[in-house]
């Protein structure tokens, strides 16, 4: 028997526009929600001034276009969707809000995040020409706004919408289902979920192939290429190259012998000397918002790894008052991190057991911390991953070794110790940057998109720089070549001084 809910539950949504986008909007939502298979009828209550939603179950769902009740509040011209669950069981409300949250973004809404990104929404006026137009394209970017502006370059860049294939990491992020539905409804573009990426690649392969194209995968994390080496080799003929955005998806790739030219946007000078300060900031930022009545100034905190985000996060904490260890188990940076003043150890066991770090903090990308390290840890501590997924810590050792785990929803989940103590690990243990939020600024993170952009047409136009394998000189050489770098520098940097030779400070 389904369990029936006793209580109406309400679920709104926030977005911005004029009067008349927010009543195409809506009206949008209400034909949607007419044509699910899980609504019986929709009609208009004129008495309330909402959309009943009557549910093939016998379930009954409603609909409203409100205004905030404090508009000094939220942003100009915010409009909200009010839906509210009155009957029916768990599987009906689930369908009803999934529904409602599949809510694409208003023409306004564009414009604002567009403007927010000028190196990526402009390259299309460097290649006229369009030379994407040849190629289809696997997309694994994280589904922010960022993203849907990198979208509309690559579209007017040649890209057939109909050749385009975007995988959903499933991460929760704070617009995750706005993104993909306006992936889906407006651009025309196919959404397979991270569970189901074989099945996404393999339609993905049958569709371009038919059309006579071949595909460039642009990659965040390493998904897309070792899936196909592994479990569709008959397929791997049909990339010609590989644009990756982070090491962690250039370390999945060890071991492979890579048929195809990797653009690696991820090892680039560009992006390790201006991106990853950001990412660290970020990190700590969406850290302490999920905590806010904890007290970090003055206590231990240990981070994990000491490449180019992990230094940066060990700054970040030593600049916010905690006492901060590193380790590493790679003794070059591990000297790095004892000669930048941080406290080190080539046992990370009795580092932890010296230190007692109540904030521990992974960005090494694979199972950095285990049951042993963690009962070591003082009572309320807190892990957290700056890595992409669910790999920095060894999760399912601390199951095991605990006599409760519970869900503290939003926050993470906390494993209780036959000691009695207890640590949590936050955002259950997915990429803390990204953890209901947007992590870097679309300003801050516009660089690494339009790098992305610029990666997907070298690699259609071809040439002899990039060859099957690492291309990381000519990665280098080509974003140099390309001029984002210095057109954000334009954007950024010092005030242009007069002839006169004054400036503005």
């Amino acid at each position: 028997m389904s369990l029936c809910l006793e209580s109406p539950v309400v679920h709104s949504v926030d977005f911005v526009g004029r009067k008349t986008e927010a009543q195409q909007l809506t009206e949008m939502l209400v034909e949607r929600l007419r044509a699910a298979p899980f609504v019986r009828e929709v009609c208009f209550d004129d008495e309330q001034g909402s959309w009943v939603c009557t549910l093939a179950n016998g379930g009954r769902g409603r609909l409203a276009l409100a205004a905030p009740a404090d508009p000094a509040a939220v942003a100009d011209r915010t409009h909200r969707i009010v839906a509210t669950f009155e009957k029916g069981n768990l599987r009906d409300r689930t369908s009803f809000f999934q529904a409602v949250t599949h809510l694409p973004f208003t023409d306004s809404e564009m414009t604002a995040v567009t403007s927010e990104l000028p190196l990526t929404s402009t390259l299309p006026e460097r290649w006229p020409d369009k030379p994407l137009a040849d190629v289809g394209l696997v997309l694994t970017i994280h589904h922010m706004r960022d993203f849907l502006v990198l979208v509309n370059s690559l579209v007017e860049l040649g890209v057939d919408p109909a050749h385009m294939t975007v995988i959903d990491k499933e991460y929760q992020y704070a617009n995750s289902r706005r993104v993909d539905a306006h992936l889906v409804q407006r651009l025309g573009i196919t959404v397979w979920r991270y569970r189901d990426l074989r099945a996404g690649l393999e339609d993905h392969v049958s569709r371009v192939t038919a059309a006579g194209k071949r595909s460039i995968v642009m990659d965040d994390g390493g998904y897309v290429l070792p899936m196909v080496l592994r479990e569709l080799p008959e397929s791997a003929g049909h990339f010609i190259g590989l644009v990756e955005q982070t090491t962690s998806g250039i370390r999945k790739l060890a071991g492979f012998g890579l048929p195809l030219p990797l653009f690696s946007v991820a090892e680039s000078d560009m992006k390790g000397m201006i991106e990853s300060y950001g990412i660290a900031d970020a990190a700590v930022r969406n850290t302490l918002r999920l905590l806010p009545d904890e007290k970090f100034e003055g206590q231990a905190a240990l981070v994990l790894g000491f490449g180019r985000i992990g230094r940066e996060v060990a700054r970040v904490l030593d600049s916010r008052r905690m006492r901060v260890a590193v380790f590493d188990a790679d003794i070059t940076r591990l000297v790095a991190a004892h000669e930048e003043g941080f406290l080190t150890g080539r046992s990370l066991t009795e580092l932890v057991d010296s230190h007692q770090p109540r904030l521990v903090i992974g960005c090494v990308g694979s199972r950095s911390f285990g049951l042993e390290q963690a009962r070591l840890l003082p009572p309320r501590s807190f892990l957290v991953s700056t890595t992409s997924r669910n790999y920095e810590f060894a999760l399912d050792e601390l199951r095991e070794g605990s006599t409760a785990v519970t869900d503290r929803g939003v926050l993470g989940t906390s494993y209780l110790f036959p000691d009695g103590s207890e640590i949590v690990v936050v955002g259950h243990g997915m990429p803390i940057n990204f953890h209901f939020a947007e992590s870097l600024s679309n300003r801050y993170v516009d660089l690494v998109m339009a790098g992305l952009a610029v990666g997907a047409v070298a690699v259609a136009q071809g040439g002899e720089r990039l060859q099957p394998g690492h291309n990381l000189a000519a990665t280098n050489e080509i974003l140099a070549e390309s001029g984002i770098v210095d057109a954000y520098y334009q954007l950024y940097g010092p005030a242009i001084t007069t002839a006169t030779g004054s400036g503005h400070g």
